[in-house]
């Protein structure tokens, strides 16, 4: 099965999609970009065929790192859902996670204590109680806006990871 060659307008009427479905400015932007370099892969292409995004697949996964591949096939899936293709999406590429982090990824007790002294010294204390917080709870940066006093003094230990 082959899809009508895709243009301009097709790629702004899923822009209008996303819009409508709510999606940020940069979602709406990373999803057409994504879009754009399907399509600059197979210049002058009269249609699409299954075999031809699994090798674009492949071309993506010999450039670019699993996460980053993934991304641009959750993209390219969109559209072809939009454009009513469900049987031009492919699987995203299985990740293994890792259960504990790299030793280098993490700080140490060392750099921890330089980091709040040098905001101590600076006269920053928030910015001393925010590395602190961090540090000892494990909390990601975003979520710092849900440590408040009433929360500490419901004893809530868990931040509400998704409200807006």
């Amino acid at each position: 099965m082959e899809i009508p060659v895709l243009n301009e307008g097709q790629l702004d009427r899923f822009k209008l999609h996303l819009i409508e479905e709510e999606r940020s400015p940069n979602t709406i932007e990373k999803y057409s970009r994504d879009v754009r370099a399907l399509l600059a892969h197979f210049p002058g292409e009269v249609g699409f065929t299954k075999e031809m995004i699994l090798d674009y697949k492949q071309c993506l996964l010999e450039k670019y790192k699993t996460t980053s591949v993934n991304s641009m096939l959750v993209a390219i899936n969109q559209f072809f859902r939009f454009c009513k293709r469900e049987d031009l999406r492919v699987k995203l590429v299985k990740v293994q996670r890792s259960t504990f982090r790299e030793h280098r990824r993490e700080l140490s007790l060392v750099e921890y204590k330089r980091l709040v002294r040098a905001a101590q010294l600076k006269k920053k204390e928030r910015l001393s109680l925010l590395i602190q917080a961090i540090c000892s709870t494990g909390i990601r940066v975003s979520e710092h806006r849900f440590i408040t006093v009433e929360s500490l003094r419901k004893g809530v230990d868990q931040p509400h990871r998704y409200r807006r």
